[in-house]
């Protein structure tokens, strides 16, 4: 991605997240904002962050994943708490913290336990638990036994305090909502909803870096932003 900047990937993945739209009034809306831009749209086709189809470039995941990256790391300047699990294995994480408050367990156990207690919803791999695991015991929430052939991985105080107040439910009631949280996580409408919201929030953060060179768009951004929530809090009131 040499001499690309991350502003102009965003800035046409923003249009092209809008609608399909052919390369020509792709280049004609941008002409003015971005000087190479065969080049970075070549660089999203190749890196499958675009698709071309029939002429007409559409946004995908993985465009759409990467923009939230981007955006993300440009945004994250707080320092990472020990008692905070990364948002992508959050959920493993605290069902993870929960069999380990039962008692110490070592990472084989883990896994079948889980997928137990998902009744089958959820089958990890190793690839996804021994980092988690791993995660946890540099935030200081678990300690891993590194003298036995098995590493039987522990709750810390600092890893209880965290349970605490992290979750709330009886245990039964925790693992319930955990595999309906799964679930949910794995459907079409919990999909529909993400690829949306992904698209509002580039679209945000597109508006967002035109008030920064223009402060006074702000008040109308913000009148925006509200009149949208009106809208939801509407529907949710109606539902």
């Amino acid at each position: 991605m040499s001499g690309i900047k991350k502003q102009d990937i965003l800035t046409i993945l923003t249009f092209v997240s809008r609608k399909d739209i052919c390369r020509e009034d792709l280049l004609g809306e941008l002409s003015e904002e971005i000087s190479n831009f065969d080049t970075i749209i070549e660089h999203l086709l190749n890196e499958e962050m675009i698709v071309n189809r029939k002429g007409m470039l559409s946004i995908t995941e993985k465009g759409l994943n990467q923009a939230r990256h981007f955006y993300e790391k440009k945004s994250h300047h707080r320092k990472q708490g020990k008692k905070k699990p990364g948002k992508r294995r959050g959920l493993i994480q605290i069902a993870v913290l929960q069999l380990l408050k039962e008692e110490p367990r070592h990472g084989y156990e883990v896994m079948k336990l889980l997928e137990e207690r998902s009744k089958g919803v959820y089958s990890p791999s190793a690839g996804t638990i021994y980092p988690a695991l791993q995660d946890l015991s540099e935030r200081g929430l678990i300690s891993i036994d590194e003298q036995t052939d098995k590493k039987v991985c522990t709750l810390t105080p600092d890893g209880l305090e965290f349970l605490s107040e992290t979750v709330h439910d009886e245990d039964q009631v925790f693992w319930e909502e955990w595999r309906l949280h799964l679930l949910w996580k794995q459907s079409k409408e919990a999909g529909l909803l993400r690829e949306e919201m992904d698209k509002f929030q580039l679209e945000f953060q597109y508006a967002v870096s035109r008030v920064l060179h223009e402060p006074s768009l702000a008040p109308e951004l913000a009148e925006i932003i509200k009149s949208g929530r009106a809208h939801l809090i509407q529907w949710s009131n109606k539902k």
